[in-house]
C-alpha cells in the first residue's frame, strides 16, 4: 500500500491507498468491498477506484476504507474483492460535500452487506 496524503484519516475515514496500473481491470467508481489482511482477518468496507477528482491525485488508486478497523497496515498485503458497484466517480463542489457522500456510501455499503447476508469468512 502507498502512503497517501492521509486526508481520509483527517476527515474521519482512514483509507488504504493501493496504486493501480494505468489500465484498470474495473471501471472507476465506488464499490462495496470485502478485504483480507495477510493474517487472514477480513473486513467489509467501501472503496473508490479512480483519481479522486475532488482532491486530485496524479495516478489512479484503489482507496479502501475498512469498516470497524483502525490499525497501521503500511507495507502489508491487502486483498480486496469488489462486491457491488454503488456509483460513478464524481467531483464534488466542496470537501464537506465529499465527506457527506463518503459517509452515505458507507451506510449504503453496510446495508448491502446486511441485506445480502454476506459474511467475512
Amino acid at each position: 500500500m502507498a502512503r497517501g496524503l492521509q486526508l481520509g484519516r483527517q476527515l474521519g475515514f482512514p483509507t488504504a491507498n493501493i496504486p493501480l496500473a494505468e489500465e484498470r481491470p474495473v471501471g472507476t467508481g465506488v464499490y462495496v468491498v470485502r478485504s483480507r489482511l495477510a493474517d487472514g482477518r477480513a473486513f467489509f468496507g467501501v472503496a473508490s477506484v479512480g483519481c479522486n477528482p475532488t482532491i486530485p491525485k496524479t495516478a489512479p488508486v484503489l482507496e479502501v476504507w475498512l469498516f470497524d478497523f483502525d490499525e497501521d497496515i503500511y507495507d502489508q498485503t491487502l486483498s480486496t474483492e469488489l462486491l457491488a458497484y454503488l456509483r460513478p466517480e464524481e467531483q464534488f463542489a466542496s470537501v464537506a460535500a465529499l465527506i457527506d457522500q463518503v459517509f452515505a456510501d458507507a451506510e449504503e455499503a453496510r446495508r448491502y452487506c446486511k441485506d445480502h447476508g454476506l459474511r467475512l469468512t
